[in-house]
């Protein structure tokens, strides 16, 4: 498994007591998470997630401006794939069903039991680091891989095919 050194989360949260109690709360586990970025809604998480590095986003459903559920719908959209908390106060079964279909890892109710708010971070640090063991790395542009080959600095191995 490849582990990651510095765990990105991005909070979005309209109750501002809430997510100030949540951002203390991943700091203090003192585990390589950090809350980098905090927004009230998601039309400014969506701008947030462009200038970061997020692995998580940690959500509410109903907010200002753009709801919890609509962002999510944008992110995995765009094509982009950070792992998704959802807090409610809606116990709703679609609300549920709506987060669950667009594959976040956890839904939580609130008020939110800290214990199970850190089981629900460290699970989707394991499943972010399980994705990236069977994901190759990054080789460069297309540029620096033909120059690596042409000029011996990369060779092919046994998993590539030859014609």
């Amino acid at each position: 498994m490849i582990k990651i050194s510095h765990f990105n989360i991005l909070l979005v949260e309209d109750e501002i007591l809430l997510m100030q109690s949540l951002a203390r709360h991943v700091e203090e586990l003192d585990m390589g998470f950090r809350v980098v970025c905090q927004t009230a809604n998601g039309q400014d998480a969506l701008k947030r997630l462009e200038k970061e590095n997020i692995h998580l986003v940690i959500t509410d459903i109903r907010m200002p401006v753009m709801d919890g559920l609509n962002m999510l719908e944008k992110i995995y959209g765009g094509g982009d794939t950070p792992k998704a908390i959802v807090l409610s106060a809606y116990s709703e079964f679609e609300y549920a069903r709506q987060a669950l279909k667009l594959g976040v890892t956890e839904y939580l109710l609130k008020p939110i039991n800290l214990n199970d708010f850190s089981k629900a971070i460290s699970n989707a640090r394991r499943q972010v680091e399980k994705e990236r063991m069977h994901q190759p790395e990054e080789i460069g542009s297309l540029e620096q891989i033909i120059s690596g080959f042409l000029w011996g600095g990369l060779t092919a191995d046994a998993s590539v095919q030859t014609y």
